[in-house]
């Protein structure tokens, strides 16, 4: 097999074509203005002057040290500047780079690899040419693992597909962790599809403090939503009520408020995080539900601590999905929350005796009361029906005209 001949001497010419005689190349490193030299043999034995001054036809022998990348800036013998080149830099190598893999040091190996490797941790790694260009080695990959043929091999540890949280009471405060894990964020550009790759090394953490309700109610079941937050590559925690109607789709950005270790954290539809956060990337990594006698006195451990891979347990959230109808009792006046951790279905059916408007009200977390039912009676017996969805974590109470008796049931 043959390969073409590269340029035996560095032929330069000026802008009217003809050889640039005399001209000069000031060698730099690449993106500065920091001479850097290069050399008249192979050998790199002699450095060039800097400028290397070309000769009579426009010629000169420049050899590049293998390791670098240049700045060339091409000027005329009058010291006029003809145009500059940057990030010039050796072709790869690649007969010495194939010998290269076939020996690389063992996994776990804290000296350096030789050759064109870059060092390799247990169970991650990169193959990097000296020139930063990323290659493929050949090799035998199974489950995300690449072995190499003459030994060692690299492995990319996956997600997992249910994070690994805790949450601790004490204190009368609340501890909410996350394990060490990789996840996958959205750009924080919103027009941009590109994702990153975050490790969390080693455990991380968000305090709810004594006296922070996050908006949860005294002896009422509340579910608090863990997100972790890419905040320009490190990876934080945040925790919000779901109650608080946030958009917790994972397909946009989000913004925090400083929990501030004070106990005042208390709106349900805040997210809080140890920092405040703005317009950041974040995943949803689990939830935790707990019924504490008084809301922001953290004494209970939860009821349930589970940790998600974030959308996967959006469908199964969802209207319908595991519930059914039951009929349930609700009085009149009478505050009730959706502890379920899902969105559910009331149905109502009023009755009364009497004539006029009749009418069934609902008001959802205390923003004000809708009718859900209405009609005009002009016999002494009547029925209304009527149906709402009540969001999950939401409080609601009804509230009638006319009638006197309510039959409820919900699809929960």
């Amino acid at each position: 097999m043959a390969s073409l001949t590269p340029t035996p001497k560095q032929q330069i010419y000026g802008s009217d074509g003809n050889p640039l005689v005399g001209g000069k190349i000031y060698t730099y490193a690449a993106g500065t203005t920091t001479p850097l030299a290069t050399y008249t043999d192979a050998g790199g034995l002699t450095a060039n002057t800097n400028p290397i001054i070309l000769n009579s036809l426009g010629q000169a022998n420049i050899w590049l040290a293998s390791s670098s990348s240049y700045k060339f800036s091409v000027y005329t013998s009058a010291d006029v500047l003809l145009y500059t080149v940057d990030n010039i830099a050796t072709p790869i190598d690649y007969i010495s780079l194939v010998t290269s893999l076939a020996s690389p040091p063992p996994i776990g190996s804290t000296a350096p690899n030789t050759g064109a490797f870059t060092t390799l941790a247990a169970t991650t790694g990169t193959i990097t040419t000296v020139n930063a260009t990323t290659i493929t080695a050949t090799g035998t990959i199974t489950a995300e693992t690449l072995t190499f043929e003459g030994g060692g091999s690299m492995t990319k540890p996956p997600e997992p597909g249910i994070q690994s949280i805790t949450a601790v009471a004490a204190a009368s405060a609340l501890t909410v962790t996350l394990n060490p894990t990789t996840l996958d964020f959205r750009s924080s550009t919103l027009t941009s599809g590109t994702i990153v790759s975050r490790t969390i090394a080693s455990a991380i953490s968000v305090v709810v403090s004594s006296g922070s309700t996050l908006g949860t109610v005294s002896a009422t079941q509340s579910r608090i939503v863990v997100l972790a937050l890419d905040n320009a590559g490190t990876v934080e925690l945040a925790v919000v009520n779901i109650a608080g109607g946030n958009d917790l789709t994972e397909t946009g950005l989000i913004s925090t408020t400083a929990e501030g270790g004070a106990g005042a954290a208390d709106s349900a539809s805040v997210v809080y995080s140890t920092t405040a956060r703005t317009n950041v990337a974040y995943r949803v990594v689990g939830y935790i539900e707990s019924t504490q006698a008084t809301a922001g006195t953290w004494a209970t451990a939860p009821s349930t601590i589970q940790g998600c891979g974030g959308q996967a347990l959006t469908s199964m959230s969802s209207l319908g999905y595991g519930q059914t109808w039951q009929t349930v009792t609700r009085a009149i006046g009478t505050t009730y929350y959706n502890t379920t951790g899902k969105p559910i279905m009331l149905s109502m059916l009023g009755t009364g005796a009497g004539t006029g408007t009749v009418s069934i009200s609902i008001n959802i977390n205390a923003a004000g009361a809708f009718v859900v039912a209405q009609a005009s009676s002009a016999s002494n017996m009547f029925s209304i029906t009527g149906s709402i969805v009540i969001s999950p974590g939401a409080s609601y109470v009804m509230t009638t005209s006319g009638i006197t008796a309510i039959t409820a049931t919900e699809l929960r």
